[in-house]
């Protein structure tokens, strides 16, 4: 059967006239066997934006015709931006009366002018192009809230880039009362004039009832959260004990001092660390991680299941897993005083911290002692009470490994490693699943040093992966765009007064180190991490620019993370099987779209589960808020536009909007140049990086915003 590039080149041909597939399949000379695959071929190179249909269903390739194919993503304000599949297409920007049928994360065909394809464009400009087809619609049921009017019903949905509302039929509705949340299939599609319709498949509950909250989230993210019965049993059949015959062939670590350092409320360990002095000063460090390959084999029910969420998702209070819980909390979690097969990273390193050797082994090990984050940073900050409930070697451990890691730390520093602080906040629920206590979450000595050395590891595993040819996932972060660091260095010259060369790594540390600790510190890590390209698997090799490292692969994160199960199995495939790169490689890419669709696909599954993770954390905090109406609270302006201040209270890290009409002392206007909203008769200023006080005013539940006003 003809075979892809041949197809495309046929259709760039000079000669090319527009074929339907019938022609397409007689030109080739396909066979009646042939057919169904040939049919796939062309849908496949569809989904990939190699090619498009055009009119007649006849084949074209898309930029010889002026089309795009790409994801739609809707902003709430009403329009969308298409998002080319495919490398060296431009963004399109989208009207919503150009949309057709399309609805947000659709894969869609868009049309965009003669001549050279547009850059996005401002929502108020004219629309820049027009939807012409859709490949895939991804909203078949939607979650939302259902309302009525005296003539109809309507679900308007969670996800504010899915701006229209759902009209429902009063036999559609399921006895839906309004303002319960419900699930609604759609029946109709949207058009140029029309809104959609559907029917109200399930009735959830309240509105504000934390379950429904939960499920609202899971359900307009679309996170799998239920495991097959095919799955189940495989688990079921999964040992929860180490057999004798796993150890054959491993090295036995169960005598060493092993810990393992991880937040109180953990279910799952994948990682625990060991050290020992050599001769001269050196110091072997051992990287201990659950050896997740040896039970989830490739190709079962579990393992399908694993690629296909990609990871855990944490909530608070609770974990979406990617691995069943018999193994992810069971077998595989390297608890303490029971034996756990794990694969091992050696790294040797001068009395500099230098890194001189490492080796990667297949072992076992008995994790002596657990500890939280909370516990390890009052042992190394000498806290009496904490310390005296912690055996001498244990403490003497943790002191040697704070040292490593700090000269670990100064060397990527050196090396010219930009460190964000971008602080998190932590929630924990009560009996009812509603916010009974916040805490702000501080990478203190205890968490850099589990960074460090595990950052080390991935090191270490992807330069081994990559000079001995093995198929693994790159962790890649791209260079910034030259623009988006210019315009950084323009934002640091507003606020902070400073001229910044953006291209000297130097210049960027100094400058976070500089903020550390100023109220304007948050809005300026965030500031540098939006000029940044974000980090993605690839299947091909590249450094990580944040890290400034030449090789990272993420290997220590199994259980929850099925990049670092892939890398496992490939390291299996290798050192166990003895297989070779080429071998490796090849049976992988006769799996499903090959490695470059599943590093893809991993890359979406992770910022999926970011998103819904801090979705969830916001509409938990507001509603924890709804109790706190004129409470006034410390914040700190993060923005400044022409229709208000942004402000973040400093307690719980939620943003929320001060409006100009709110500002009610004077009349204010934006000064761009200074990041300020000036007041025109008093002179009175709110810059960015400003505290100041400020009361809830209103919380828009649909929106998902707070509204202050200065208190």
């Amino acid at each position: 059967m003809v075979d892809a590039k041949d197809l495309i080149k046929f259709l760039r041909g000079r000669r090319y006239s527009p074929m339907n597939a019938t022609a397409l399949a007689e030109h080739f000379g396909t066979s009646a066997e042939e057919s169904e695959g040939f049919q796939k071929l062309l849908r496949q190179l569809e989904f990939l934006g190699e090619i498009v249909q055009i009119k007649q269903k006849q084949y074209a390739i898309p930029e010889k015709v002026h089309l795009v194919v790409g994801r739609l993503r809707c902003r709430p304000r009403g329009y969308g931006i298409v998002e080319p599949v495919k490398e060296g297409y431009p963004e399109v920007y989208i009207g919503e009366e150009d949309m057709g049928q399309a609805m947000h994360n659709d894969l869609v065909v868009a049309r965009f002018p003669m001549g050279v394809p547009p850059r996005r464009r401002g929502r108020n400009r004219a629309a820049s192009g027009q939807i012409v087809n859709v490949l895939e619609h991804v909203n078949e049921t939607v979650i939302g809230a259902y309302q009525r009017t005296r003539r109809l019903g309507f679900v308007a949905p969670d996800d504010s880039c899915l701006f229209r509302d759902i009209y429902v039929a009063e036999e559609d509705s399921a006895g839906a009362r309004p303002g319960q949340k419900v699930i609604v299939k759609l029946t109709q599609w949207p058009s140029r004039h029309l809104a959609p319709e559907g029917m109200i498949v399930e009735v959830l509950g309240e509105d504000g009832d934390p379950w429904v909250d939960t499920v609202s989230v899971v359900y307009q993210y679309r996170l799998p959260n239920k495991f097959s019965p095919e799955v189940e049993e495989e688990t079921r059949a999964a040992p929860q004990e180490v057999k004798e015959e796993d150890l054959r062939g491993r090295l036995d670590l169960r005598d060493k001092l092993t810990i393992t350092i991880d937040p109180e409320d953990a279910k799952d360990f994948d990682d625990a660390v060991s050290l020992e002095r050599l001769g001269r000063g050196h110091l072997k460090l051992g990287v201990h991680i659950a050896d997740v390959s040896h039970y989830v084999r490739p190709g079962s029910a579990t393992d399908l299941e694993g690629s296909k969420r990609g990871t855990s998702v944490y909530f608070p209070g609770e974990v979406i897993p990617m691995l069943p819980e018999p193994l992810s909390a069971g077998i595989c979690s390297l608890k303490a005083g029971v034996d756990r097969l794990t694969k091992t990273v050696f790294l040797s390193f001068t009395p500099q911290g230098t890194l001189v050797s490492s080796e990667i082994r297949h072992s076992v090990i008995r994790v002596t002692k657990r500890l939280t984050y909370k516990e390890a940073s009052k042992i190394l900050t000498k806290d009496k009470a904490a310390s005296s409930e912690v055996p001498e070697e244990v403490r003497d451990l943790l002191s040697q490994m704070a040292e490593l890691a700090q000269k670990l730390w100064t060397r990527r520093v050196e090396d010219g490693a930009l460190e964000l602080d971008l602080p998190e906040v932590s929630l924990r629920l009560d009996e009812t699943g509603r916010v009974a206590e916040v805490e702000k979450v501080e990478r203190d000595v205890s968490h850099k040093l589990i960074e460090e050395f595990m950052l080390a590891a991935n090191g270490a595993v992807a330069r081994f992966m990559h000079e001995k040819d093995i198929p693994y996932f790159s962790r890649i972060h791209p260079k910034p765009e030259e623009e988006e660091m210019r315009n950084f260095a323009e934002f640091i010259k507003e606020l902070e007064q400073v001229k910044l060369d953006p291209f000297k790594r130097r210049h960027i540390q100094d400058l976070l180190k500089r903020v550390a600790g100023r109220p304007e510190a948050y809005q300026v890590n965030l500031a540098l991490l939006r000029s940044l390209k974000k980090a993605q698997y690839s299947d091909k090799w590249g450094p990580h620019f944040a890290l400034a490292m030449d090789y990272y692969t993420h290997f220590t994160s199994p259980i929850r993370r099925y990049p670092d199960l892939f890398v496992h199995r490939t390291l299996d495939h290798y050192l166990l099987e003895r297989r070779k790169p080429g071998e490796i490689r090849e049976s992988y890419e006769f799996t499903s779209g090959g490695l470059a669709d599943l590093a893809e696909h991993c890359s979406f599954t992770e910022r999926r589960a970011d998103e819904a993770e801090r979705e969830i954390t916001k509409l938990k905090l507001l509603r924890h808020l709804e109790g706190r109406v004129g409470e006034a609270m410390e914040g700190v302006i993060t923005g400044v536009e022409e229709f208000g201040l942004f402000v973040q209270l400093k307690d719980l890290l939620l943003d929320g909007l001060v409006h100009v009409r709110n500002l009610v002392d004077d009349f204010y206007k934006l000064d761009r140049k200074r990041m300020a909203m000036v007041g025109n008769r008093r002179g009175r200023v709110f810059r960015v990086g400003q505290e100041l006080k400020v009361k809830i005013d209103h919380i828009d539940f649909f929106k998902r915003e707070a509204d202050f006003i200065l208190a």
